[in-house]
This record gives C-alpha cells, structure tokens and sequence, in this order.
C-alpha cells in the first residue's frame, strides 16, 4: 500500500495523533475559523449538504492556489465528545493515499471549534441519493465496487471501523470517497483501541471482518434504500421480497444472483466465513461486466428499428462513463 511518509504519519505511528499549531509555516493546513465562516457564508443553513453532523459545502483560497477552490467543511460537534474525532481524521486521511478515500486540504481548531476541510464532492453523501430513482443499478454497482477498492486497500494495515451510506462522499463523476476515520484503527491496535471497541461493539480485538460486516449492511442498504432488519437468526426479511422493483427491473439475473450471494456472505455472523475485500472486489467486478454487457444487448434492441450497433454501443459507454 503507498502511504505519504510526511510529519503527520510518522509522528501518529510513533507517538500518536498530532495537529500542527496554526502558526507553523511548515504546515499549510491550519485556517483561521474566519476564513472558514467566510468560506461557508457563515455556516449558513443554505451551505449545509448533510452527511454526518453538521456538513457544509464553501469556497476559500487554499495555501499554495491562486483561486477560490470548492471544499466541504466538516464541523464535529465537541458537546457530543467529538472533540478528538478531528485529530484521529487527521492523523489517518494524512497517511491515506487512494482515489476512493476523501482528500484532506486543511482544519481548523480554533475557539473550541473543532474542523475539517475536505476535497470537494460535488453529490453531497451517498445516504442523501439511495432513494433516488435516478440512481441507476448499473451506477450503485460502481459505487460499490468504488467502496470496496478502498476497503481492500485500507485492510492492508487499516480498519475502518465505521463504514456506512452516510460516510461517503460521490464526486461529480459519482466516485465514491469515504471519509470518517473517527474510530479507525492502525494493526497492532492499541490498549486505547481496545478499550475503545470494548465500548462500543462489545469485542475487544476488532478485524477487517468488522468492515465487511458494515460493507453487507451497506450493499443491502444500495439496493432496498435503508439498512437491513437483523435478528437473532440474521436479516429478517430476503432481498427479493424488498427490493425496489425499479431496480429489479434493471438489473442481469446472473449479476442479481451474485449480489444476493455476497451480501449475505458479508452479513455472516460467523467472522471466519465472511469473505475478505479482495474477494469482494473481483466478485463485484464480474457483476458489473455482467450488468454492462445485459444493457448493452437491451440497448441492441433498438440496433434493429434504424440505429448502427457500433454507433449505439459508443452511445452507450458515453452515457455510462
């Protein structure tokens, strides 16, 4: 896995989280929480695109550009015990290298405001779409293939801890970028991090399984629009019986299929018989050949009523991509 060997990385490995002070000029990270209200027309209700707490979409020069960049700024709320979450994000985004993982450019901590600056991400959360019908099962699936790509190169040394709907960001091409490292943990996990997970998942020694656990609730969530009922005895009630029939009516049998097959795998309660990301991956990439190759052979159909195949499959792959 790459990884960026600057300060933030090597201080967090060897003695923990560490935010560089506003007035070091060797960190243009830190802004003023001005510049930041600015950026955000003063936190504006207007500014706010959901997420996660209190998320804002602004505009504000970033050090070393010569414009206005768009970001999203993230506002954790240190009444609800936040307060730490910025240096954890920090520490992990800071070390973090990948196309589906969220960009940092900057923070602010400043008069008991605790904030993050993030790349711009032009769709807002993937919780705020899933309803949507314009939201096409061809498209959920590289979302999910997206998510996955990132999870598999987190669990090289990185679990995640958190992964969900509303912890990840979709940029204007609707890549998926995940964010929220709050409870994130680096392998060996410390005494804190197994204090930590002993609070709030009940296991002292969390794995990677922990994510793909959270990675079945989301492709559940993908396809029925909310998070699965689970009992005793597992999810309550099949995919079949609530998916949403205008998804169904898109999707390839054969990639269906598989779908079921993974998401119920993941949602295992047995850790060892859920399968790893990098399975996951391959499995979700087979799908997606498949769903690409049944809506070309759909779109084909109107090959015969005056339209050139090559020239509809170059449509097509326009639309897609």
């Amino acid at each position: 896995m790459l990884v960026n060997l600057d300060f933030f990385s090597l201080h967090s490995f060897f003695l923990g989280p560490v935010i560089p002070s506003i007035g070091d000029p060797s960190m243009n990270y830190a802004y003023r929480l001005q510049e930041v209200s600015l950026a955000t027309n003063n936190f504006s209700e207007e500014n706010l695109i959901g997420g996660l707490g209190k998320v804002y979409k602004g505009q504000l020069k970033l050090y070393g550009k010569s414009k206005l960049m768009d970001i999203i700024v993230r506002r954790f709320d240190c009444k609800y015990g936040q307060g730490d979450a910025l240096n954890s994000e920090i520490s992990m985004l800071s070390s973090l290298e990948h196309k589906n993982i969220i960009s940092f450019v900057g923070f602010c901590d400043e008069n008991d405001e605790k904030i993050i600056l993030y790349e711009h991400a032009v769709h807002g959360s993937l919780d705020q779409h899933l309803s949507d019908p314009n939201l096409t099962w061809y498209r959920r699936l590289k979302i999910c293939l997206g998510v996955a790509h990132a999870l598999n190169y987190l669990h090289y040394d990185v679990i995640h801890c958190d992964i969900n709907s509303s912890k990840i960001f979709l940029d204007k091409d609707w890549e998926p970028k995940i964010f929220g490292f709050e409870l994130s943990t680096k392998y060996p996990q410390s005494l804190r991090h197994r204090l930590l997970f002993s609070r709030y998942f009940n296991n002292t020694n969390v794995t990677p399984k922990y994510d793909v656990y959270s990675f079945g609730v989301l492709l559940f969530e993908v396809v029925c629009g909310r998070k699965p009922m689970i009992g005793d005895h597992g999810v309550k009630k099949d995919l079949d019986d609530i998916i949403d029939p205008n998804l169904r009516n898109q999707m390839d049998t054969q990639s269906w299929s598989v779908f079921i097959k993974i998401t119920y795998s993941c949602l295992n309660e047995q850790l060892v018989k859920r399968p790893t990301m990098d399975h996951i991956v391959k499995e979700l990439e087979d799908m997606l050949e498949l769903q690409w190759t049944y809506e070309y052979l759909e779109q084909s159909r109107f090959a015969d009523e005056g339209t050139s195949s090559n020239l509809l499959k170059v449509i097509y792959i326009f639309i897609l991509y």
